[in-house]
């Protein structure tokens, strides 16, 4: 089939005089044509051709993910897609001082925790995993139209999404122990939330001239940029994701919490009270993406079916030396780490 036509429809995209809609019935009815299929397919002929037609879009999304996953995260993240027997390296440039060690926090391929190192080279090296996103999808689904290629492809790049952030909150925190006194700044009736903040940029900076701040909501509603906002860019942003998109200069980042128990009290997966500044002198948070994407059928206890997307992938943080922090012990939110 055209590749083409499937990449459009799995992104939702028009094209030309054609809607989205009329875009994904195309790129189906040219999917079923390479199968020999002309009208509506029927049981028996979905289950005799169901792998060959997954592994079609598969290897479109494959080709699509790591792309769009570089819009989502391209502010501060820097995704390269590697062959599966390629060796999962990012170049790095030069240290803009011998002094400064850059430190690296990447997770083991064994234990699954994120540790620091120092590194000298330039070059830093990733440890890959396989990740998996689940979706009750069918492929009867998908070629009747009860769910289209788009709506198939977003729920995989929202779970990729999901996954690479709350890797990265446990990157932040496992940098966060390696911080000194110094770099932490802590919230109090002296030193309010901005005026801390712009002691920690203040400091990383001294490390290099790009920073990020990454917080989760809570927090970052309290920071802003003057106090009578007059600024149009500020309240818009406000508006739209509830903070501000840039702090006097600085790129901010907010960084996703998850619900993990809410009987009589909700317990968040993470504590929301630490904003993390990190010193970088290129984009900070490092993902892989390796080798080809699977999907598998997977039946459950109860009798449905369940396809999971898998693919493998590694993530982990670049610093110039130590992350700065600051820190609000008002903050009521209930995280388990």
């Amino acid at each position: 089939m055209e590749k083409k036509l499937l990449l459009n429809a799995l992104r939702g995209n028009a094209v030309e005089n054609f809607s989205a809609a009329d875009v994904n019935t195309a790129a189906l009815a040219d999917l079923l044509k390479d199968f020999g299929i002309e009208d509506r397919p029927t049981g028996r002929q979905l289950a005799a051709h169901k792998n060959e037609m997954f592994a079609i879009i598969i290897e479109a999304l494959d080709e699509i993910l790591p792309k769009d996953m570089q819009n989502i995260a391209g502010q501060w993240a820097e995704v390269i897609s590697f062959d599966r027997d390629e060796q999962v390296v990012f170049k790095l440039g030069q240290a803009k001082s011998k002094k400064r060690a850059r430190l690296s926090i990447k997770r083991g391929a064994r234990s699954g925790i994120y540790r620091a190192a120092q590194w000298d080279s330039s070059l830093m090296e990733l440890d890959t995993e396989t990740f998996t996103v689940g979706m009750y999808v069918t492929l009867e689904d998908i070629i009747l139209g009860r769910v289209s290629l788009a709506e198939y492809y977003q729920n995989i790049l929202a779970g990729f999404e999901e996954i690479i952030y709350a890797e990265s909150v446990k990157a932040l925190r496992s940098a966060s122990t390696l911080a000194p006194g110094s770099h932490i700044q802590n919230i109090s009736a002296s030193l309010d939330i901005n005026a801390a903040l712009d002691e920690a940029v203040r400091i990383a900076r001294a490390y290099g001239p790009n920073v990020t701040i990454f917080g989760f909501a809570s927090e970052l509603a309290k920071v802003q940029n003057i106090q009578d906002w007059k600024v149009a860019d500020d309240r818009a942003d406000i508006r739209e994701i509830g903070h501000v998109r840039v702090y006097k200069g600085t790129p901010v980042v907010e960084l996703p919490n998850a619900i993990l128990a809410d009987g009589d009290q909700i317990t968040w997966a993470f504590k929301e009270g630490d904003i993390f500044v990190l010193p970088a002198d290129a984009k900070p948070v490092k993902i892989a993406f390796r080798g080809e994407g699977v999907l598998v059928e997977d039946k459950e206890p109860a009798g449905g079916m369940r396809w999971d997307y898998s693919k493998m992938m590694g993530i982990g943080l670049l610093l110039a030396d130590n992350v700065c922090i600051v820190k609000d012990a008002e903050n009521p939110t209930n995280g388990q780490y």
